[in-house]
């Protein structure tokens, strides 16, 4: 599309994350998040566009400190730690 920046889209209430490669129970856990928790993870593992972004980068984006983007990842991976099972998150963390 003309004027499209990318592959990035904006995200739509937990709905952007249709990668798909993602695991399915990954997409849902992603969906039940809160929007800036889901974007962190998005960036910060190129769950997106496949391009992991740096803290510095990841923090500009969503328009908070470097400071603040790790208390909210920090509380996005204890949900996911809370909903995926133990062998799919040690999974995705080794392939990522």
């Amino acid at each position: 599309m003309a004027g499209d920046r990318g592959a990035r889209r904006p995200p739509a209430g937990g709905r952007d994350v249709d990668a798909p490669r993602l695991p399915p129970q990954l997409r849902r856990a992603l969906a039940t998040m809160p929007e800036t928790q889901r974007r962190v993870l998005e960036l910060r593992m190129g769950l997106a566009d496949g391009h992991p972004h740096d803290a510095a980068d990841a923090a500009r984006a969503i328009g908070v400190s470097v400071g603040e983007l790790h208390e909210i990842e920090a509380r996005a991976f204890a949900r996911l730690r809370e909903v995926l099972p133990r062998e799919l998150l040690q999974r995705l963390l080794a392939d990522g």
